[in-house]
């Protein structure tokens, strides 16, 4: 008998079960977060999120905007049957980390990976997306939540992961954040819908 997989309805339904604890060590010491899905009365913490991204950060991320409007946008998307966000929750309560999965694959994204000789797969694929409060870069969170992200990728039965609207060519720590985490990066730039040039890249999960 096939294994039952989770579905976006269940985790909307029930945050539980997607919702773990994740250990990391800042440069100050160790801090615990709390990573869960998306609830429907973070639209503040998220905005407070999106707000105190640096223009740099805001660069390289894909959100339609850094304000109230968009974190409405977010949180009246819960139980969408394509998208999955989860936040970590630092130990002051505030949202340090956004996580997309995108369940809808663009026949752009499956013409492209065509040409590196994949078929992308709607049943076996899902669009990852990471975006980590300036604060909280470059100390190995990122690292943890993709764990707890591949784990979850597996509990909808997914056996890959592809970086959702690639990586900007320029983004030097995105590309090796994805390649330290044996993402396979294509190298051969692409020209996305808001005129960026980017790489595609993928991972197998084991």
């Amino acid at each position: 008998m096939q294994a039952a997989f989770l579905t976006i309805h269940q985790i909307a339904e029930n945050p539980l079960l997607a919702t773990t604890t994740v250990h990391f060590e800042k440069k100050t010491g160790s801090e615990k977060v709390l990573f869960r899905p998306l609830l429907r009365d973070d639209i503040f913490a998220v905005q407070q999120f999106l707000e105190c991204l640096s223009e740099a950060t805001r660069q390289y991320a894909t959100h339609p905007s850094y304000d109230l409007e968009c974190a409405q946008r977010y949180c009246n998307e819960i139980d969408h049957d394509d998208i999955l966000r989860m936040v970590a929750i630092s130990e002051d309560k505030k949202i340090i980390a956004l996580f997309e999965f995108n369940f809808r694959l663009g026949e752009f994204d499956i013409k492209r990976y065509r040409t590196y000789g994949l078929e992308l797969n709607p049943i076996s694929d899902v669009q990852f997306a990471p975006c980590i409060s300036d604060e909280y870069q470059s100390q190995h969170l990122g690292t943890k939540l993709l764990h707890a992200m591949i784990d979850l990728a597996k509990h909808f039965g997914k056996s890959r992961l592809i970086a959702w609207d690639g990586v900007l060519i320029d983004n030097k720590q995105a590309i090796r954040f994805y390649e330290k985490n044996n993402f396979k990066i294509f190298r051969e730039k692409y020209i996305a819908s808001d005129g960026y040039e980017c790489y595609d890249g993928i991972l197998e999960l084991t």
